[in-house]
């Protein structure tokens, strides 16, 4: 609120000394006798204004301070403010008259004074009441915007994440590759490409799956990431029948494999073991991996993303931990009841 025009500095500085002359400039126009006026007001009536407006509109000013409280009722606070102004007016006014004229002032001249400086108090509450009105329409406009941003942008980072274009790239080289050397393991290769994507795209409105479908996806990105690693890949998993069966977001576990494949400097004399197991006292399934980063790696928000994916479903937290040279990823699993044999099914298609 301490935008507004009227908190400026030079608003405060400049704009009373003009209030003061335009409102003794009406005073003499009401008045309809002048020279009686200017004989009253030896030189003194124009700063005697202009000290007036500075009090009134500071008053007013700091009255503003309290819109909040009418804010269910504005024609309320202009009404109290504007009498605010009037009665600073007849206080100020009666004093100059009383203590430095040294004589009553006539109820006409305080008619005007008040009708004067009653009016400019008005047009103040006003202007404050628009510019309020228009800053938080801005604002609005603004937040607006904004979210409209930010719903672009997680529909554009849902859109990649469901059409993953660095693993369909890496995959469509690898297709050529492998069509001028071996059909039947293209075909092959094919084969689990169309698994990944099918399995992206039947899960991107599903809001839980077991870990057996996710694994199945994870170990068919695996496969497909395998020739551009010389075959130095390996994943394990220790889970028994029962704890594969629990519930977890779609995507958890190929997603996570990829990000940690890409992440990783991997070759014949560095491979990659991934292992994935259950840990029994903390219920997480804890994927773990050797660390060998790469020095550049990619600016994924993967990570970010699943912590906060899970905060949605679960009290417990996505947790990576690196400790003497393992790196775990723990994922808490979801304990939700729902029917989760559409999901097997889609995936063993």
């Amino acid at each position: 609120m301490k935008k507004l025009i009227i908190y400026n500095g030079f608003f405060r500085l400049l704009i009373p000394p003009l209030t003061g002359i335009v409102i003794y400039l009406l005073i003499l126009l009401l008045n309809n006798e002048v020279s009686n006026l200017s004989d009253i007001f030896i030189g003194q009536e124009v700063y005697v204004c202009i000290g007036m407006a500075y009090l009134v509109l500071e008053a007013l000013r700091l009255f503003s301070f309290t819109f909040e409280k009418f804010i269910n009722n504005i024609l309320l606070f202009i009404i109290t403010s504007t009498l605010i102004g009037v009665a600073i007016t007849t206080i100020s006014v009666s004093a100059y008259f009383n203590y430095v004229l040294e004589f009553s002032i006539a109820d006409n001249q305080l008619l005007i004074f008040n009708t004067t400086f009653g009016f400019f108090s008005l047009l103040y509450n006003l202007l404050f009441v628009s510019q309020i009105y228009l800053h938080k329409q801005n604002k609005n406009r603004l937040l607006e915007e904004r979210l409209l941003t930010e719903t672009l942008e997680s529909e554009f980072n849902q859109f990649k994440n469901e059409v993953n274009p660095d693993l369909l790239y890496d995959s469509l080289e690898t297709l050529i590759t492998l069509a001028h050397k071996n059909v039947e393991e293209t075909e092959d290769y094919i084969d689990q490409l169309s698994l990944v994507y099918r399995y992206i795209l039947s899960h991107r409105k599903v809001e839980f799956v077991t870990i057996e479908a996710d694994l199945k996806a994870a170990n068919s990105i695996v496969y497909l990431l395998q020739s551009k690693h010389q075959n130095a890949i390996s994943i394990t998993e220790e889970l028994d029948e029962n704890i594969k069966e629990t519930l977890i977001i779609p995507g958890t576990l190929p997603n996570l494999i990829e990000n940690i494949i890409r992440s990783t400097i991997i070759s014949s004399d560095s491979p990659l073991a991934i292992k994935i197991l259950f840990d029994r006292e903390e219920k997480y399934l804890v994927v773990e991996h050797k660390t060998n980063e790469r020095l550049n790696q990619s600016q994924s928000n993967f990570k970010r993303s699943l912590e906060e994916s899970y905060t949605i479903y679960s009290d417990k937290p996505v947790i990576e931990i690196i400790a003497y040279g393992i790196n775990y990823f723990k994922i808490p699993l979801l304990e939700v009841e729902i029917n989760v044999s559409s999901e097997k099914e889609t995936i063993e298609e």
